[in-house]
């Protein structure tokens, strides 16, 4: 899918955040569309998603505050480009550490305070998927079947009210409705089965 195309889901994606959470998609800054910028020097090879998602936006700093515009999505933030290669070093060692995929591509998109990360992975055949990777475990686990399901899923999870605010303004999530949908729009990943 196009960059285009994939800009569109994802701007649909921060409207519906936006509704929940006024305000979500402006803390997340400016993406300088059409601009060089320190992305494209880690990453020579950027891939669509990625394009998508910080043409758009500079993603959640770490040291952000507010419990309402800290997570992208339950658990994690949107990775902030200042940040990002150091957070890629951090995938790096835990790919090592734990032997995981050699070929192919694997980026971070989205983490934790505790190295937990949600990944781009195109696979040696060129197959694009997201993927869970939790630091204590190491397994590479395919959660979406690919970038655009990754995206409309995220929207369906708002659209369904799957995610919520909690008493302490944090996004949380209804996790077995979560299930649910993410297995009925991913029935390939495996995320959602186990």
């Amino acid at each position: 899918m196009s960059v285009q195309n994939l800009t569109q889901l994802f701007q649909e994606y921060l409207q519906l955040s936006d509704s929940l959470r006024p305000g979500y998609s402006a803390s997340l800054g400016s993406g300088h569309e059409g601009r060089e910028d320190q992305l494209a020097a880690i990453l020579p090879e950027m891939p669509e998603l990625l394009k998508a998602i910080y043409n758009t936006v500079s993603g959640t700093n770490r040291e952000e505050e507010e419990p309402s515009l800290i997570e992208f999505v339950p658990g994690y933030r949107l990775i902030h480009k200042d940040e990002y290669e150091q957070e890629m070093k951090v995938l790096a060692e835990i790919l090592a550490e734990k032997d995981q995929p050699a070929e192919g591509l694997i980026l971070p998109i989205l983490t934790n305070y505790g190295s937990d990360f949600i990944c781009y992975y195109r696979s040696a055949d060129g197959t694009e998927r997201i993927c869970d990777l939790l630091h204590d475990f190491g397994d590479v686990v395919v959660m979406y079947d690919s970038p655009v399901k990754f995206l409309e899923t995220l929207s369906e999870f708002y659209r369904q009210e799957v995610y919520f605010l909690d008493e302490d303004g944090y996004l949380d999530c209804d996790l077995i409705k979560e299930g649910e949908v993410g297995a009925e729009m991913n029935p390939e990943a495996s995320y959602w089965s186990e």
